[in-house]
């Protein structure tokens, strides 16, 4: 395997992991909000270095509704089909912020040790 695709497979595994907490946080954020915006809102947050496919977007909303952290609803506007939108569910607020907050905390230890920083 070549050099970049070395790169790019790891760089994407690292993507894939983390796109459930980035899509979480979204929600947490900004929702209820509907797929195409929390894809959108994604490459606007990441300055266009984050680009997921819409099929990466829909299965990390299915798995986080499988974990049970958000739930899903249609709602119909006036003209235009309905779209489905994404809410983290009330009893689980404060979990959704203890998984933030705990990822920001592993977020800092992974930049100081990729950047080869002493403690």
């Amino acid at each position: 395997m070549d050099r970049e695709k070395i790169k790019q497979r790891i760089l994407r595994d690292l993507r894939l992991g983390l796109y459930k907490l980035i899509v979480l946080s979204i929600i947490h954020k900004y929702g209820p909000i509907h797929g195409y915006n929390i894809r959108k809102k994604i490459e606007e947050l990441s300055d266009g270095l984050l680009r997921p496919s819409e099929s990466t977007i829909y299965d990390t909303l299915k798995k986080l509704e499988k974990l049970g952290l958000i739930e899903s609803y249609w709602v119909a506007s006036s003209g235009y089909p309905m779209k489905k939108y994404y809410r983290i569910k009330t009893k689980d607020e404060e979990l959704v912020e203890e998984i933030i907050s705990e990822a920001l905390k592993e977020g800092e230890i992974i930049n100081r040790i990729l950047r080869g920083d002493t403690p």
